[in-house]
């Protein structure tokens, strides 16, 4: 019998993540889902269990604490797992003036939307290295090209994310180790993202909005035609593009007006 790939999904327990697990379910990996909300977690691994007919693994990690990465790959070891494909999609932002969170807060959101990130692609790396195959996804946003306003420390967390794809996946490249590394940068998608970043008010219109489906199945496209960078939809693509003609600083304020909180307009009138 050939034994399925696996696949290893961070903060799937909904939207994006949840959506990356059934589809390479659909695809035949079995998955190692983790999250924090085991309730969830295990929901999932019963849905994806009875309808897709692979093995499910769950492990509730929670990525702000600097063990959560360690004590996750301690469990793969236990358990003599070897990730075929890398999921790092985890992570979370804040919408607000930066002054109106603690720092303790802007540190969470860089531990597990940049340093979980790291720390698991190279404990994982070195095993797909020695063996001449794997693959890497690293989900980041459109928010990674200019920076965010009232998204600043979110964005720029996204911006180090693809960054550091683009730049990994030269050095395996150049290293000759067939290992493919890609960043996918979805634009504005239907999940719990904007409502718990206090984001759900920003003024992207309807046809602007990816349902999560959409953005997996780019995503995982342009993982196996081994394309570095994944921008999802054709408004963010003309979006993205566009910029590139505008000044910077011009995009900045421009980027800053649509994210501006309706309660910090309110404080001004």
């Amino acid at each position: 019998m050939v034994k399925n790939k696996l696949a290893l999904i961070t903060g799937a327990s909904s939207g994006i993540g949840a959506s990356f697990a059934k589809e390479l379910a659909a695809q035949k990996h079995d998955l190692f889902i983790t999250a924090r909300r085991l309730d969830r977690l295990e929901s999932l691994k019963k849905e994806i269990e009875q309808k897709y007919n692979v093995l499910v693994h769950v492990f509730t990690a929670d990525l702000i604490d600097p063990d959560g990465v360690k004590q996750l790959l301690e469990e793969l070891n236990k358990q003599h797992m070897k990730v075929d494909v890398l999921i790092n999609n985890a992570g979370f932002g804040a919408r607000v003036f930066i002054l109106e969170k603690q720092p303790d807060d802007w540190d969470n959101i860089i531990r597990v939307n940049v340093n979980s990130l790291v720390a698991l692609t190279m404990g994982i790396l070195p095993s797909m290295v020695e063996r001449q195959s794997g693959k890497i996804l690293n989900v980041s946003s459109t928010g990674a090209f200019q920076p965010v306003p009232w998204l600043t420390v979110y964005a720029a967390t996204k911006s180090f994310i693809l960054s550091f794809s683009e730049g990994l996946a030269v050095e395996l490249k150049d290293k000759n180790i067939n290992v493919q590394v890609t960043c996918l940068c979805p634009g504005p998608t239907r999940t719990e993202f904007h409502s718990l970043a206090e984001a759900d008010d920003i003024g992207f219109p309807n046809f602007a909005w990816m349902e999560s489906d959409q953005v997996v199945r780019a995503g995982l496209n342009a993982l196996e035609k081994r394309e570095r960078v994944c921008i999802p939809g054709v408004y963010n693509k003309l979006t993205l593009y566009s910029q590139r003609l505008v000044p910077r600083n011009i995009v900045t304020h421009l980027v800053g007006n649509m994210h501006k909180p309706k309660s910090f307009l309110a404080k001004k009138q």
